[in-house]
């Protein structure tokens, strides 16, 4: 963690704003504490006219690890779970008019797709170990849904999110959820080489093509179905899923 014990760091540097998911400890699970932080750093980077380009990078060994379940476990309502916050990151991400490189070092699960889904350009250790895991925890994967659509076939999105199959950095790139699949010593230098590419382009024509590409009504169709993701959350069988990740059991549905 940083030095003031925030769970993202912030840093800028050369047009270039690094956002640092700072958690370690925690596998940089994606907590409502989290969340805010994440997004505060969004909005200070998109509102610096000096900021160009932003990058979302993490400490420790594993990029995400999705949705803070001891925090989802105790939610009593909707409002109370890090997946309903998870909407609005999502959306400011894919909404932002600076382009947004995530860089993804380690491992990935759950919500942790969607931030890797919801950025522009995406590099990846090509080894890392990546998985929908939510439908093992009795829980849809529909808040991030919308992201990750833009990315995978319908079959591949389906097929990924029905079995909660754990999958490659390098499957990833030839399914296209990523855009360069590469060697742990690599990864670095293609971050810069991809920085500097997108510092060779006009901002006010990349804030122009973000919007030429945006989904259309992606921030009222991410606010649906974190509502469909709460509704699971705190369904009995999302429940019984998440305690029994929690008390490092199978859940009741496996024999």
């Amino acid at each position: 963690m940083s030095g003031n014990d925030a769970p993202v760091a912030y840093r800028s540097e050369q047009a270039v704003a690094t956002i640092t998911l700072d958690d370690p400890k925690r596998r940089n699970a994606l907590s409502t504490g989290l969340i805010a932080e994440l997004r505060k750093a969004l909005a200070r980077a998109v509102a610096d006219p000096a900021i160009r380009v932003i990058v979302i990078d993490h400490a420790g060994p594993v990029f995400c690890a999705g949705g803070d379940l001891k925090e989802s476990a105790a939610a009593t309502r909707a409002e109370d779970l890090p997946a309903v916050h998870l909407a609005e990151a999502l959306a400011e991400i894919c909404e932002s008019p600076k382009p947004v490189v995530a860089v993804v070092r380690g491992d990935a699960r759950g919500g942790g797709l969607g931030l890797i889904a919801a950025a522009d350009v995406v590099v990846c250790w090509d080894e890392a170990q990546l998985a929908f895991s939510e439908v093992r925890l009795g829980v849809v994967p529909a808040v991030i849904g919308p992201v990750v659509a833009r990315k995978l076939s319908p079959g591949r999105m389906r097929e990924l999110f029905l079995t909660g199959y754990q999958f490659t950095g390098a499957h990833a790139n030839e399914w296209g959820l990523v855009t360069f699949a590469l060697d742990a010593d690599d990864v670095d230098e293609a971050v810069a080489e991809t920085v500097g590419e997108l510092l060779a382009g006009g901002p006010a024509a990349q804030a122009g093509i973000k919007v030429l590409t945006a989904t259309p009504d992606l921030r009222d169709r991410l606010q649906d179905e974190a509502a469909r993701t709460a509704a699971f959350f705190l369904s009995s069988e999302g429940q019984e899923g998440v305690r029994s990740f929690i008390e490092k059991r199978h859940p009741s549905w496996v024999g």
